[in-house]
């Protein structure tokens, strides 16, 4: 039976045996990667759900009446109760 197969004959078979190897190698690796990618996205998702609001931020300013520091979020001195 395999008497008549020719040098070329076993080179055929032989490169369509690497080809359907590595077909099935790349469609292993592109599975992977696609799982890995989805993977990689619901966590973000998730890390992004679970964010809070940055809080706000506040600087410090100074009373134009007594030149006490107090925090920019508030309408007026602490120390004077004069209005920014």
């Amino acid at each position: 039976m395999f008497e008549d197969f020719t040098l070329w004959n076993w080179l055929t078979i032989a490169s369509l045996v690497v080809n359907l190897i590595t077909m099935i190698l790349v469609i292993v690796s592109l599975t992977k990667k696609r799982s890995i990618h989805v993977e990689q996205q619901a966590s973000a998702q998730v890390a992004a759900s679970k964010q809070t609001k940055p809080a706000e931020v506040s600087g410090v300013v100074f009373c134009r009446n007594c030149g006490n520091q107090f925090d920019s979020s508030r309408s007026s001195c602490p120390s004077c109760h004069a209005p920014r």
